[in-house]
């Protein structure tokens, strides 16, 4: 049991550090937003003597600059400015846009670095109609306007993810088309996920970081069995032979208890008050009287001697 727990705390803080320095840095990261909850950065300013500044693949520009900004739940907006007032801007199918610039020159934005201040950006001028050839009247751009997708002037506001993978291009005018063309480029985006994610993952770390410590300084609690009785073994193996008792001595036989023939008094002079023990019987061929006087017997006859 105590290998488990230690595999389980171990697990728990693995997961649980990555995911509390990532929530970290995400909270370090809202601290950056501006009044309006949003991440904004101004562009540095593009002049060119088109008429437009186009971004040819808006999709592919976010995905190697900011793909954060192509998740849910996220609102990205562009303000422009020229030197006269709010520019137009509008988002249109990358194949169409190119119909609708084909023959003009503009400055094609390919990559936008971000860092502190002013975001650099990498420009490509695209040349437009050689010199000498026909123009529309007033200069302005020739072909049928595109689709537009979204269309605004001075501010365009839009989600990426619905078009996520669409090839679509960006373009950056004077309200009228005319041609030499200075723009103050502002982007701000806003993940409405931030916050809960920032919040979910720096609350799941913790848990997890302290589910885990828990785990490895949970105290062992150690079970031990009482001692087995002293005239009781663990098992049958260590139980000691069982002596055996001697058999019990067998009772004696009954015998009637051995008395003494009763004590006769003997017949002598003079007498005693002891009691002595009867002498054997004498032979019957001779018995003595108290008198000394012998008595025999044998064929029916006796004899009798006085003593002397």
């Amino acid at each position: 049991m105590r290998i488990v727990r230690t595999a389980v705390g171990m697990l728990l803080l693995t997961l649980g550090l990555p995911v509390l320095l990532v929530g970290g840095a995400l909270w370090t990261a809202m601290q950056h937003r501006d009044a309006g909850g949003a991440f904004s950065g101004a562009i540095e300013r593009i002049t060119t003597p088109g008429h437009a500044v186009v971004v040819a693949d808006l999709d592919a520009l976010l995905r190697d600059t900011a793909p954060f900004t192509r998740a849910r739940d996220t609102t990205l907006r562009i303000t422009a400015r020229t030197e006269t007032g709010p520019a137009m801007i509008g988002v249109a199918p990358a194949d169409e846009a190119a119909r609708y610039l084909a023959g003009v020159a503009y400055a094609q934005v390919d990559r936008v670095s971000l860092t502190s201040g002013p975001l650099p950006v990498r420009v490509t001028p695209v040349a437009g109609t050689p010199a000498g050839a026909e123009r529309p009247p007033g200069g302005t751009v020739p072909g049928a306007p595109p689709r537009w997708i979204h269309q605004g002037a001075g501010a365009v506001e839009w989600e990426p993810s619905p078009v996520r993978g669409q090839r679509l291009s960006l373009i950056v005018m004077h309200p009228d088309a005319r041609a030499a063309l200075t723009v103050d480029l502002r982007v701000e985006v806003r993940p409405g996920w931030l916050a809960s994610a920032t919040w979910g993952l720096l609350v799941a770390g913790a848990v997890l970081i302290v589910l885990g410590m828990a785990a490895l300084a949970w105290p062992v609690r150690r079970v031990t069995a009482p001692p087995p009785p002293p005239d009781r073994p663990t098992t049958l193996a260590d139980a000691p032979p069982v002596p055996v008792p001697p058999p019990a001595p067998a009772p004696p036989a009954f015998s009637p208890p051995a008395f003494a023939p009763p004590a006769r008094p003997v017949l002598a002079w003079p007498p005693t008050t002891r009691p002595t023990t009867t002498p054997p019987p004498l032979p019957p061929t001779l018995i003595t009287n108290a008198e000394g006087v012998g008595v025999g017997g044998g064929g029916g006859g006796s004899c009798r001697r006085r003593a002397r």
